[in-house]
């Protein structure tokens, strides 16, 4: 077999299941758990009537025709106003409403990144975003932060999810929240501060191929780049020291103060086309759709497509969907906590009736769970691994989300009819098993996994649905079903 297919559907056919036992290898679920937030109803038919390779296309022509907050509901940016501000225009209203230095556009932004999981049709360009935003990774409650990260989610990361990584690190090295963040704002001729420099390399860019030399001449070359009166980027060429600067085979002159914004763009465009950010972004990123411990030959492989095409991010993805690996892959990833609640309502098709509830509900939610999108502390973002998220305590708190979201009680939600989920009428509480798993799952449950279900409802599977305990009970077995590994597989 080959690593790689000349097209998605040619991976598609071309790669046999290998998922192992229970689990049933589906290639609508499998690409709906990877590159969207799960499935919904729609988008499980819509890939199985157009195909994985249609289904890709339209993904990417949606993402570049309605970029940034406009897939989603326009709900969502009614109950969240600050997403369209630029940092001078959040300043100004913060301020006149008595909430400068509040969490209140941080709030915001978190609740309105929830919710564009579950409800955009962008899915592929949601999944790109999350990557992103861990890997250039500013933590969104930060009091440092808290008139820029709205702007830096949407003229950094989202400006350039489906575009070039170098442009992206470019608009990243000049943002305020960044600057601010890593303390490069604070860096001068005098007291050097090298903090961003050394994330740059290890998080950003390179990987741990660097010394300490080169965290040296990064933090020279970059200082001087700090934030105006105006709250806005701002080049400092009072403060910027010069002398030659050396880094990775990057060799600038630094001859003139003047030297230093324009030499600050080349290195970062330098470091953007490196061999070894190719192999940096290429392991997250199969780290993040094909499994834990991806292969040297796929990494390779998507490695070589960002080099090859300009540092352009589809060229990686699409390799990835390309290989055999990728395929064969089911069962190998698991969901965050968040993404976990994020696929429960996505499936169970829950309706909101008030938007500003609803995502006020969505973030405590993802908080208690320990996983609120975009608020990793630390500068290198939320861990992608299995080992770091399979622990009682969030899983109990899922199943305890879960099962509020099955019963219908999430504040902003409107109440759910689980009768719906049959997708008509069952005969039998047995038939009914049989509908909700296929419908929460797209899976058919092994017989044994059927009947510890039938063994909750304590019933032959053949009892009539008019005379099933299911009339109390259906909640609590949909909920059940959410909890089991099915649904927690990414």
């Amino acid at each position: 077999m080959p690593l790689l297919f000349d097209t998605i559907d040619d991976a598609v056919h071309g790669s046999p299941p290998t998922a192992v036992a229970p689990l049933k290898w589906s290639p609508i679920n499998h690409v709906l758990s990877r590159f969207a937030f799960g499935p919904s109803v729609a988008s499980r038919g819509s890939v199985d009537h157009a195909g994985v390779q249609a289904w890709y296309t339209a993904q990417v022509a949606l993402a570049k025709s309605r970029p940034g907050y406009a897939a989603g509901p326009s709900g969502i940016r009614s109950a969240a106003p600050y997403l369209k501000l630029s940092i001078p225009d959040l300043t100004v209203t913060m301020i006149n409403k008595g909430q400068q230095y509040g969490w209140d556009a941080m709030d915001q932004l978190g609740g309105a990144t929830i919710a564009l999981q579950i409800w955009s049709p962008a899915q592929l360009y949601e999944t790109l975003v999350d990557f992103f935003s861990n890997h250039l990774n500013v933590p969104n409650h930060n009091g440092d932060v808290w008139n820029s990260r709205v702007a830096y989610d949407r003229d950094v990361i989202r400006a350039h999810a489906t575009g070039s990584f170098t442009d992206m690190l470019l608009a990243s090295g000049r943002h305020p929240a960044m600057l601010r963040f890593l303390n490069l704002a604070d860096s001068t001729a005098a007291a050097i501060n090298e903090n961003y420099g050394r994330e740059l390399l290890e998080l950003h860019t390179v990987g741990l191929n660097y010394t300490e030399a080169d965290v040296r001449n990064v933090a020279k070359m970059l200082t001087g780049r700090i934030v105006g009166p105006d709250e806005q980027y701002f080049y400092d060429q009072i403060i910027h020291p010069t002398g030659k600067v050396t880094v990775l085979g990057f060799t600038h002159p630094n001859k003139s103060r003047l030297d230093g914004d324009a030499g600050g763009d080349q290195l970062l465009t330098y470091l953007a086309q490196h061999p070894f950010t190719a192999t940096h972004l290429a392991t997250k990123l199969c780290i993040r759709f094909v499994s834990d411990t991806p292969s040297s030959a796929l990494i390779a492989a998507v490695a070589q497509a960002y080099l090859d095409n300009g540092t352009q991010i589809l060229p990686m993805i699409e390799t990835i969907l390309r290989s055999q690996e990728f395929w064969q892959s089911r069962g190998a990833k698991i969901r965050r906590p968040s993404e976990n609640l994020v696929a429960t309502v996505r499936i169970l098709g829950s309706q909101v009736s008030s938007w500003p509830n609803a995502l006020n509900t969505l973030s405590w939610m993802t908080e208690s769970l320990g996983d609120r999108p975009l608020d990793w502390q630390a500068p290198n973002g939320y861990p992608d691994v299995a080992a770091a998220w399979r622990n009682a305590g969030s899983m109990l708190q899922c199943w305890y989300l879960q099962l509020g979201f099955a019963s219908g009680w999430p504040d902003g939600f409107a109440p759910l009819d689980n009768t719906t989920l049959y997708g008509g009428t069952p005969a039998t509480s047995g038939a009914a098993i049989d509908a909700l798993t296929k419908r929460l799952t797209g899976m058919t449950f092994s017989t044994s996994h059927r009947s510890a279900l039938q063994g909750f409802l304590a019933e032959p599977s053949t009892t009539p649905l008019a005379n099933s305990v299911l009339q109390w009970n259906l909640e609590p077995l949909v909920a059940l079903i959410l909890h089991g590994p099915h649904h927690a597989l990414r």
